[in-house]
């Protein structure tokens, strides 16, 4: 009897220490979305120092998170954790290149690879909005330099051939980046001919004066 009270003793003692951490983990990995999230709405409004702060409180919540659960492999994979990996991904790198002009690497990140693909689709989207943006501003080699790195982040994909229980779902990532490129490719090639047939207009009415 003595026995199976220690038992369960033992065994209830490290799943209060699992849950303590999952809770904590819970709850940094809320705090990471937000910052993220946060970073990304300075950054469509061209705030870059503004997105900075949040970027560095990321960071170190990312820090924070990655020691607690290095040790413990059900709760490091948990979907909470991958989902803040992902957006912290997103965040960063959509940051970087507005301020740097590329593409963080992955060895940069403390992040799960498949957090890190999973980013790169996300920040794809991101970057076709600020692409859009600026084709409603008339900046259409601006809004171009937004496809190129669309394609840029695409072709990394592109490269990667694992199975998706590897990736989290590479091919549908990949797949959905290349339907937005294609989008945004039409888009601003209309924006272009548009602009070419309005300088034409203006030409002939310029040489009828």
């Amino acid at each position: 009897m003595a026995n199976i009270e220690s038992n369960l003793k033992n065994l209830s003692e490290t799943f209060d220490k699992l849950n303590e951490i999952r809770e904590t983990s819970l709850t940094i990995s809320r705090a990471i979305v937000r910052d993220c999230s946060k970073s990304i709405r300075f950054i469509h409004r061209n705030d870059i120092k503004g997105a900075e702060e949040f970027i560095d409180s990321a960071k170190k919540k990312i820090t924070e998170l990655k020691k607690l659960t290095e040790k413990v492999s059900e709760i490091s994979f948990a979907g909470y954790v991958l989902d803040a990996e992902r957006e912290y991904v997103e965040a960063v790198l959509f940051y970087v290149y507005e301020s740097k002009g590329y593409i963080e690497p992955f060895e940069k990140f403390n992040v799960h690879p498949s957090s890190y693909i999973q980013g790169i689709g996300d920040t794809i989207g991101e970057w076709r909005r600020k692409a859009l943006d600026n084709l409603r501003n008339l900046e259409l080699i601006k809004s171009e330099s937004y496809l190129n790195i669309m394609e840029e982040g695409l072709g990394i994909l592109n490269e990667l051939d694992y199975p998706d229980a590897l990736t989290g779902g590479l091919r549908r990532y990949a797949d959905n980046a290349r339907g937005i490129i294609e989008r945004t490719r039409s888009d601003i090639t209309n924006a272009f001919v548009n602009e070419a047939l309005r300088n034409d207009i203006s030409n002939i009415k310029k040489d009828e004066i």
